[in-house]
């Protein structure tokens, strides 16, 4: 019998939502141009998004929402070119409490009690 692939240590702290949500960001410690941008997926801790900057993993991002008055802060923790070489998707973990969102997120899939329930490949 052949071995059964290895699967990853590594577990997302809570489910993605495929969700497109008006953003505008910008670096925080920039004066940059305010830019305008939807997400892709959402999480309680975090989300992706497409842009045309680049920022470095570990930058941090002031984030608000365009058609509302909320705004949270984020740090970019993975960053890679889009598939048609035009502009970036970059992940962010948001670094103030859960909530920012205002969406109420499934229950997880996996527990602290039996880890390989939800792990990522």
């Amino acid at each position: 019998m052949a071995d059964a692939p290895k699967q990853s240590a590594t577990r997302r702290r809570s489910l993605r939502i495929v969700m497109r949500i008006p953003l505008i960001i910008n670096t925080s410690d920039e004066a940059a141009e305010w830019e305008p941008v939807e997400t892709v997926v959402i999480s309680l801790h975090g989300g992706m998004i497409r842009t045309r900057q680049r920022f470095g993993v570990g930058s941090t991002l002031d984030i608000r929402m365009r058609l509302k008055e909320r705004s949270t802060r984020g740090r970019v923790v993975w960053m890679k070119t889009n598939r048609d070489g035009k502009g970036f998707e970059i992940g962010f973990e948001i670094l103030d409490q859960p909530g920012f969102w205002e969406v109420n997120f499934p229950p997880d899939r996996w527990s602290e009690t039996n880890p390989t329930q939800h792990v990522t490949r």
